[in-house]
């Protein structure tokens, strides 16, 4: 019990989220600032500002701690910069500094691999213009010229602001975004050997400006969602992959509903007699003593299809607050907040369905269910992230889980999601099992000669196929969102996608089932799970071609780190999707059954 209550602290204390309403502040009200990692696309490897110990605060404690920061390891300290609303300031000078050789060498491999600056301004992250001109997250640390390195000594803040208040006197403002521009100036203009920018040998003033743009509207997000990416292409892309995901749910629908009615229609319009006798001699009404015959590997079904429906709950949570406005992509930190604690309080509904099913299929080792449920899924996770940790240790990334965040994710495994899971067994396994409208015999029917595109391969490759193009250009969205540093704020399409997807795999499920019923193949369990699966293993094949395609990772860590969480979100996709389907197809052939009448 103690356990439990230091696991419920450890949340509560860590869970904190931005209020969806936007701060207003006071005319002279100073505005936070905080410094986050050096982030680079080209290694993925994040590290610490002040390691190049550049205006290093007294105290750098790390700020806005939250479950999600501490997992993801993402930084985020105080700052030396003072910012007060609608002041502006001229080249105000933070420090000075004179960069040692280690120092020197540091920084040429940061500017070399293409690293920026990444800081908080009201939660708000800044945001500047590339080399060509395209609008980045984050301030390019510095720039190399032939062989002569420059350090952007001195930024220049733009901040639009927006006043809320309506009289003169106390105003009172809002901020919509903050641009940085940036600059390499040395404290003797002489010194400079390119005219333009200043060597890192030299000493040089750590300095910054602000000024303040007044904006009509407050439209705090909207300069951010173009990031990277161009606005009206993402919306041409999210209106196809609507229309596609919509049109193959009511192709399959109707193709469905055409098989089925094809079957019916033969009987319907015969007399009474000769129309039971054709029933009888249906396919899948031949196997109704083996059609419910519990499957091999139970257990290992059992556990996947509860893991399955807790992702489910998950992900559709997640896209619902998002959509409705409750998270942004913006705050990492806190996004990944929230998908930690929301999976590890469904817990219970992972316990209670694995156990539910396992004792449907009639198992017997109810203890080995109840394990597999809660440990299978963060055991794997756990090594996976481990060895993606013990790389980015070695290389000295600010992203390495310390010893705190490690305790801090036991406490919730052990100290919340086991207690629950446990719950949640012990009730399924008090449940009494649904009746099937049959029973099965002592003695399996043989399955005679089957199609070959009901093989395992060729229905996995088509079905997995199918459901994976519902959602091919949303995922290639989101792979920009987390691998190129952009922001994805369409969540209210991304949540009706997700929804279709999960139409789109029942329907896929159903129909691959009810062939196999046709040809006398009661063995449709697997089948029903494997084949909306399989979209998971399309979701790995094409990060292997994203990564040949757009990304230009060399480092060995950065590699690992890369395809072991493409096979995580892989393995959650093809879950979600395989358990949809089981579930669906198990309602479905309980619905036919039923419908008849049996011997």
């Amino acid at each position: 019990m103690n356990f439990l209550l230091l696991s419920m602290i450890c949340v509560i204390s860590a869970f904190d989220l931005p209020g969806i309403q936007q701060k207003v502040y006071s005319e002279g009200e100073q505005i936070p600032v905080l410094i986050n990692e050096m982030t680079s696309d080209s290694t993925q490897l994040p590290y610490d500002y002040y390691d190049l110990d550049i205006c290093k605060p007294e105290s750098t404690e790390n700020q806005n701690q939250n479950i999600g920061s501490m997992i993801l390891g993402t930084l985020t300290q105080q700052s030396k910069y003072q910012i007060f609303m609608n002041y502006e300031l001229i080249d105000e000078i933070i420090c000075a500094k004179n960069f040692t050789q280690t120092e020197q060498n540091n920084l040429k491999w940061f500017i070399d691999h293409d690293y920026r600056v990444n800081m908080q301004i009201d939660g708000l992250p800044i945001i500047s213009r590339d080399y060509l001109n395209n609008t980045v997250i984050g301030v390019p640390l510095g720039i190399r010229n032939i062989n002569q390195y420059s350090f952007y000594n001195h930024y220049i803040f733009k901040i639009e602001i927006y006043r809320t208040s309506k009289s003169e006197i106390n105003q009172t403002f809002s901020i919509n975004s903050i641009t940085v521009d940036f600059e390499s100036k040395c404290m003797d203009s002489s010194e400079i050997d390119s005219g333009i920018n200043c060597p890192i040998n030299q000493m040089m003033n750590i300095t910054y400006s602000v000024k303040y743009i007044m904006s009509n509207s407050s439209n705090r997000w909207s300069a951010y969602l173009n990031i990277a990416t161009d606005s009206d292409q993402q919306w041409i892309s999210i209106s196809i992959t609507f229309a596609v995901s919509l049109f193959l749910t009511l192709l399959i629908a109707w193709f469905i509903r055409f098989t089925i009615r094809r079957d019916v229609l033969k009987f319907e319009a015969l007399p009474q007699e000769e129309s039971d006798v054709l029933i009888d001699q249906m396919g899948w009404k031949q196997i109704s003593r083996d059609v419910f015959r519990p499957p091999s590997g139970i257990l290992f079904l059992s556990v996947l299809i509860g893991t399955g429906i807790q992702f489910t709950i998950m992900t559709i949570s997640i896209f619902f607050f998002s959509s409705i406005g409750f998270l942004y992509s913006a705050h990492t930190g806190h996004l990944a907040t929230v998908v930690i604690v929301v999976y590890v309080f469904t817990g219970s509904l992972n316990g209670f369905y694995s156990s539910k099913f396992y004792k449907y299929f009639k198992g017997e080792y109810w203890l080995l269910c109840t394990m597999g449920s809660n440990l299978a899924f963060p055991v794997m996770a756990l090594f996976i992230f481990g060895i993606e940790n013990i790389a980015l240790m070695f290389e000295e990334s600010s992203s390495g889980l310390d010893f705190k965040t490690g305790i801090t994710f036991i406490a919730l495994q052990l100290g919340i999601q086991t207690p629950l899971n446990l719950l949640g067994s012990f009730i399924g396994f008090k449940f009494e099992s649904p009746k099937n409208p049959c029973k099965y015999g002592q003695i399996a029917q043989e399955i005679p000669s089957q199609p070959f595109y009901l093989d395992y391969f060729y229905s996995c490759l088509i079905g997995g196929l199918v459901c994976f193009i519902s959602v091919g250009l949303e995922i290639s969205q989101i792979m920009q969102l987390i691998w190129k540093n952009s922001y994805y704020e369409f969540f209210v399409s991304l949540f009706f996608t997700a929804i279709l997807l999960i139409i789109i795999s029942a329907e896929v499920s159903i129909l691959t089932v009810y062939l196999l019923l046709q040809n006398q193949n009661h063995r449709w369990w697997w089948k029903a799970f494997f084949v909306p699966f399989t979209s998971g293993v399309y979701l790995f094949i094409y990060s292997i071609q994203y990564y040949l395609d757009s990304l230009q990772f060399t480092r060995f860590s950065t590699i690992l780190y890369y395809f072991g969480t493409m096979y995580m979100a892989s393995l959650c996709l093809g879950l979600i999707c395989g358990t949809v389907g089981f579930l669906a197809s198990h309602l479905f052939v309980k619905k036919i059954y039923s419908m008849i009448k049996l011997d």
